[in-house]
């Protein structure tokens, strides 16, 4: 059970991470403007790394990473099944590159709020 536990917060950013790609590609969430051409959906992917922060009991920043990590070969697929006109490789790279560095950085704000949370020692 405790096993389990440990990788609660991989397992549910891994899950999260695939969602938001999924969400993201399929055109369920559009959040970009073509005016100004700034991808404001990549936000979103701060969301599976503050999630899978606040879940996982220790390494609050290395498992929801990791768990992004893991299902990135998966989300490269999808997105290489999922685009009827075809994008460069390097396109497809930059984007998930970028959606994993703002998931990290919502495993930092996740990290921050249990840090400013706790409780100090009497």
């Amino acid at each position: 059970m405790a096993v389990y536990l440990r990788k609660v917060g991989s397992i549910s950013s891994a899950i999260l991470f695939t969602v938001v790609f999924a969400s993201q590609e399929s055109g369920l969430v559009v959040t970009n403007e073509p005016s100004h051409g700034a991808s404001l959906g990549l936000l979103l992917f701060l969301l599976p790394g503050m999630v899978g922060s606040l879940l996982s009991h220790s390494h609050k920043i290395a498992m929801p990473l990791l768990g992004a990590l893991l299902v990135a070969p998966l989300c490269l697929a999808l997105f290489y099944i999922g685009r009827c006109p075809p994008t460069t490789l390097w396109f497809q790279l930059t984007y998930l590159l970028s959606a994993l560095f703002w998931c990290a950085c919502g495993a930092l704000a996740g990290y921050f709020f249990c840090a400013m949370v706790k409780l100090p020692l009497r």
